[in-house]
């Protein structure tokens, strides 16, 4: 089996878009009842003392002001740099399914490295100056996935320490240690590998075993201005694979890199937490669910990294004018009018409701307009529930393992978005 990269903070990284995707869980389990998925009624009256909003809160937060410190401002920078960053999809279409660890994460510092690279790679960039970075990850699906990729930018403090950065990891790459503490121990000698179309990034293919598998691992280190890209690739399908999908990667991702306006890393704490102010009308995760990619405004482009089925959903955002999308407890995408709201609510329905193993489930009470589906988990065992709604120029979704959470957090979403 071709598994994306499994390292110990791995494990945490699973948990947290777990909590990101799913939601907290605080009342008894609902129960899916069929119910007709004709597309939503908009005109329907709203029944608000229906809406039971259980213990979710119900009013916004206050202005969240600036980041305040460097180190929430890392994270501002970070998510910023999300629309920047290209999603494996658009590098390979097959690649949309999200493995055990996080489908994109914020890099804040340099210990984090170790979610996008082996830790004996990481020490060819020791003691140089990290500042932030962004990494999306995908495979194909199915339970023997047959191709990963792992799609990072990574900034450093300037050109010079980027290029020295991306050599030096390299370097490290291509001598790997041989002794049992070290992760991968590799069987075959390390190659070096060419990038059709790009001289100037060197990769080097490590192979060892995993489990009961042989894997093949190609990891790409390219310096570009103050960036270093990485691309990290698994293939089952023939010798050039990995280097052909690590020239697609790179080809979109340069040009979309040079497009990102980056904030001087003296300024991060001055960095708005919530410019667009959805955030503050979103309803939040509890506290000690918060990940690095939660209670953000991200660009619609940046938003499809955290999407199940990204390449379905884009073009419908597309269609609906679609700026910002709010992700934290609750989603909230900003189209942008209520006839196109409406509009990408029911496409992302259809989306939602197209596997063969979706139910429908009943309305979100006191919302007639809103529509809910039971999804069968990714491993086939743990269902979720996938409520949407709109408001004006808003799509609310919410994401829950239990319907009945699914109902009251839209509740509390719906009131905390009108008043």
């Amino acid at each position: 089996m071709i598994n994306p990269l499994r390292q110990p903070k791995s494990i945490a990284l699973a948990a947290v878009l777990a909590a990101v995707l799913v939601g907290c869980q605080h009342t008894a389990a609902g129960t899916a009842r069929p119910a007709p998925q004709s597309p939503s009624n908009p005109s329907a009256p709203v029944n608000a003392a229906l809406l039971d909003p259980g213990n979710y809160p119900t009013n916004p937060a206050p202005p969240l002001g600036n980041a305040g410190s460097d180190e929430a401002g890392r994270l501002v920078e970070g998510r910023r740099m999300a629309a920047h960053v290209v999603g494996p999809w658009q590098a390979d279409p097959t690649l949309t399914a999200v493995g055990s660890n996080s489908a994109a994460t914020v890099i804040k510092d340099f210990g984090q490295l170790s979610q996008v690279l082996w830790t004996p790679i990481i020490g060819g960039a020791f003691n140089l100056p990290f500042v932030v970075g962004f990494m999306s990850e995908r495979q194909t699906p199915g339970p023997d996935p047959r191709m990963s990729l792992r799609n990072a930018v990574l900034r450093f403090a300037n050109p010079t320490s980027a290029t020295a950065a991306a050599r030096g990891m390299h370097d490290k790459a291509m001598s790997m240690p041989r002794v049992p503490s070290a992760t991968p121990i590799v069987t075959e000698p390390e190659q070096a590998v060419s990038i059709p179309g790009h001289p100037d990034a060197p990769g080097a293919l490590l192979t060892f075993q995993e489990g009961s598998q042989t894997v093949r691992e190609l990891t790409v280190l390219t310096a570009h201005g103050p960036y270093v890209l990485v691309q990290v690739a698994r293939c089952a399908t023939g010798a050039d694979c990995e280097a052909l999908l690590a020239a697609r990667t790179l080809d979109a991702q340069i040009p979309l890199i040079d497009t990102f306006r980056s904030t001087e890393a003296n300024q991060f704490a001055a960095l708005p937490l919530d410019p667009t102010g959805l955030v503050a009308r979103t309803l939040p995760l509890p506290a000690d669910q918060t990940t690095s990619v939660s209670g953000a405004a991200y660009e619609a482009a940046g938003a499809l990294h955290f999407e199940d089925s990204p390449l379905q959903i884009a073009p419908a955002l597309t269609a609906a004018g679609a700026d910002f999308v709010s992700i934290n407890l609750a989603t909230l995408y900003q189209a942008k009018d209520p006839g196109a709201a409406q509009a990408l609510a029911d496409a992302y329905s259809d989306v939602v409701t197209k596997p063969p193993a979706a139910q429908a489930a009943s309305p979100v009470p006191g919302l007639p307009q809103s529509r809910c589906t039971r999804v069968a988990g990714s491993d086939g065992l743990v269902p979720r529930y996938w409520c949407l709604a709109t408001s004006g120029r808003y799509v609310l979704k919410t994401v829950a393992r239990v319907l009945d959470n699914a109902h009251r957090q839209m509740a509390a979403q719906y009131r905390m978005l009108t008043g």
